[in-house]
């Protein structure tokens, strides 16, 4: 009908009930929530035939991990959203969702007023990160082909380039690394110099075009 406004449909997998209520009650008002499940199995027939644009996930569920379902949904649904919300921080967990394919990884201190704004951010592309996770996102990354020139850069420059082509400032990247910003820049103009260019954003498109940093994450 004319006029109707069509809100986003989001799905909820997880296995706590409290959980799921408080992020039902939380998400309810702003989106349609069109399903919830508490294990694998449920989980990937019910968001195959719901079709939500968005699933809220968390990573430890019965039946095996939620990074299963990911993997699963992904072959016949390949445009789902999935953001995943859990109270893990550990570098596996962080490391087996990034690589299944998640939009974005918030520990579930992010399960209160921020979270609707969360979920649009996933919604419009973008890859909500907890900042306690955002630094394993540095081991995830496979080795760069010798060709393209970062593979002549030191461990630290390497992080600098995978955090930079990731959108992070450089006073966000300094504070990332635990370093001064003055020595992130001294780090920025070694990289130029190596990589022969003269922007982050040439240095985005190397580090994307070459594969070093994975543009699913």
């Amino acid at each position: 009908m004319a006029g109707v406004v069509t809100r986003p449909r989001i799905f909820l997998v997880e296995d706590e009930h409290l959980t799921r209520v408080g992020t039902r009650a939380i998400l309810e008002e702003e989106f349609e929530i069109v399903g919830e499940a508490d294990n694998v199995t449920d989980a990937i027939e019910m968001i195959r035939h719901r079709k939500p644009d968005l699933v809220i996930l968390d990573i430890r569920i019965r039946e095996g991990s939620g990074a299963e379902v990911l993997r699963q949904v992904r072959k016949t649904d390949p445009d789902i959203v999935f953001l995943a919300v859990t109270v893990s921080t550990s570098r596996r967990d962080v490391a087996q969702l990034f690589r299944a394919g998640v939009d974005g990884y918030l520990t579930k201190q992010a399960i209160g007023p921020d979270l609707p704004s969360l979920v649009n951010q996933a919604l419009r592309g973008e890859r909500p990160i907890s900042r306690q996770v955002a630094g394993f996102l540095l081991d995830i990354d496979e080795d760069v082909d010798d060709d393209s020139g970062i593979a002549r850069l030191t461990p630290r420059e390497r992080q600098v380039v995978v955090l930079i082509a990731r959108g992070f400032t450089y006073k966000e990247t300094a504070g990332e690394l635990g370093i001064a910003v003055k020595t992130l820049e001294n780090h920025i103009h070694s990289i130029f110099e190596k990589l022969g260019i003269a922007s982050r954003h040439e240095l985005s498109a190397i580090a994307y075009g070459t594969g070093f940093v994975d543009p699913e994450t």
